[in-house]
């Protein structure tokens, strides 16, 4: 699977890191296995890592439904404040779609997009040991 993700729970985030390519599937199955993560706990931080990420598979209505999914969970992820870490350009484009739609459907739900992990985690307001997490999720 090319989306995994863990729930820090004495950091109240979900941390989600992808590699390779990502397709429409994944995140459509990403979003129902953490909706009914009985660890998630509302309101949650969420960190999705995409530095190594080469491709993220979704046309313009996939990206529609996807946004739609989420926003039609809202009762779940209502609070959320995601950052997305995005440093190459293709990912980082089909990350600010996905904010701008969200936006539209679920004010509820915060997104930011980064180039940067260290203005990612900031912006969250955590302090993450990146080591000890990410190598359990590659």
């Amino acid at each position: 699977m090319a989306l995994k993700y863990e729930i820090i729970e004495e950091l109240n985030l979900v941390l989600a890191v992808g590699k390779d390519v990502i397709s429409f599937k994944e995140l459509m199955d990403h979003m129902d296995q953490l909706s009914k993560d009985a660890r998630y706990k509302r309101p949650m931080k969420k960190l999705v890592d995409y530095r190594k990420v080469k491709s993220v598979q979704l046309n313009s209505s996939e990206s529609e439904t996807f946004a739609q999914k989420k926003a039609s969970l809202g009762n779940v992820f209502l609070g959320e404040k995601c950052a997305i870490v995005a440093p190459i350009d293709p990912i980082y484009g089909v990350a600010r779609i996905h904010d701008s739609l969200m936006d539209y459907k679920e004010p509820g739900i915060e997104i930011s997009v980064f180039r940067d992990w260290d203005e990612a985690k900031d912006w969250l307001n955590i302090d993450l040991q990146d080591n000890k997490y990410l190598k359990s999720l590659l």
